[in-house]
């Protein structure tokens, strides 16, 4: 009797163990269905609503970038709910994974760059666990048209593109300032502003922007020091381009206009969606104000940037993130060389500033 009743519990046991496994796999595939969807929908709109030659690309659209991330998961959360019937909290779960699944896969199998991935998860998620919640009430309560309905939902991002591509992108601009105090004295921190040499990733390792893909600068050299004079700049991965100087007050202010060209970002050294004087971003102009204050200086940076997209409720929020970022860590490394107890050989410079 004893034997019959182990029996009987090791079999109850294996079945709920292979049920278990079941339901596992099946969730794995429905996440799968999601992401492949995702990364066909992914290639279709590069290819066909992309014009290389002149940056526009598809992916920007806000067809794809809300449209694809809320019908994955509603593909997924309709698919889920007819495994699992009124499990609303399951397809949420199970779409935020997919979209992971296809961001993932996008940039290890298309290539996509970090810097766009993250950027774009955080609204992909939100986008998503609601899809999963839409997905759940249409097959819920969509009776015999919910399978029409899902049909019609998924094909509809691409029925909007072609129309989307027909308005034109807005252009919003930010300015973003922050300070800091150098102990040291402006001269000093006027040569460091226009002669950063031989600039170490570690120089700047609180940098978020280095962290998630952007390529690490590695010298600026300003080469005639007057209103009109030239400045080069120079990164990590064959990334070279010029600044104009728009205001020069030797050790009080400076400042400059990018000038970007169509060699200047060479294939592969930065997400071709958001290069640097772009289509969808630039970069325009910084400047520096040093301020006397005791035996030291007040060192003010502002920099200009501009975003262009038919979305720029968010891309304004992640630019001013990111330049914020990158301007705090700059005037950090700023400070750090200035204060440093090497001492600055300033001979070069003299020739260039008698220029002005």
């Amino acid at each position: 009797m004893q034997d019959e009743i182990e029996s009987k519990l090791e079999t109850s046991l294996l079945i709920r163990f292979a049920r278990g496994c079941l339901k596992m796999i099946v969730a794995i595939i429905i996440m799968a269905i999601g992401a492949t969807y995702g990364i066909g929908s992914y290639t279709f709109f590069g290819e066909v609503f992309s014009e290389h030659g002149q940056g526009v690309s598809g992916l920007m659209l806000v067809s794809f970038l809300a449209g694809i991330p809320i019908s994955i998961g509603i593909l997924v959360g309709f698919l889920a709910t007819r495994q699992t019937p009124e499990n609303i909290l399951k397809s949420s779960c199970l779409s935020s994974l997919s979209v992971i699944l296809f961001v993932f896969s996008a940039g290890a199998i298309l290539r996509e760059g970090v810097i766009c991935i993250v950027m774009a998860i955080p609204i992909f998620l939100v986008l998503a666990v609601m899809g999963g919640i839409l997905g759940a009430l249409m097959s819920n309560f969509g009776g015999s048209h919910s399978s029409k309905l899902l049909s019609v939902t998924i094909v509809l991002p691409f029925l909007f593109a072609p129309l989307e591509r027909k308005l034109s992108d807005v252009t919003a601009y930010q300015t973003i300032t922050q300070t800091i105090y150098v102990t040291a004295p402006p001269e000093i921190v006027w040569h460091h502003i226009n002669f950063p040499l031989n600039i170490r990733p570690s120089e700047l390792q609180n940098g978020l922007a280095y962290h998630i893909g952007a390529p690490y600068p590695i010298e600026a050299r300003t080469l005639e020091g007057r209103v009109g004079g030239l400045r080069k700049l120079r990164w990590q991965r064959g990334v070279e381009f010029e600044a104009i100087i728009s205001t020069w007050e030797l050790n009080k202010h400076i400042a400059w206009n990018y000038k970007f060209g169509s060699k200047s970002f060479p294939s592969g050294s930065f997400d071709e969606h958001i290069v640097i004087g772009g289509h969808y971003f630039n970069l325009e102009s910084t400047a520096y104000t040093l301020t006397p204050i005791g035996n030291g200086t007040q060192l003010s940076i502002e920099v200009n940037t501009s975003v262009t997209t038919n979305f720029n409720w968010y891309a304004d929020f992640l630019a001013r993130i990111i330049v914020n970022d990158a301007e705090r860590a700059f005037l950090q490394f700023y400070k750090n060389r200035s204060e440093s107890k090497n001492k600055v050989r300033a001979i070069g410079w003299v020739n260039c500033s008698a220029v002005s």
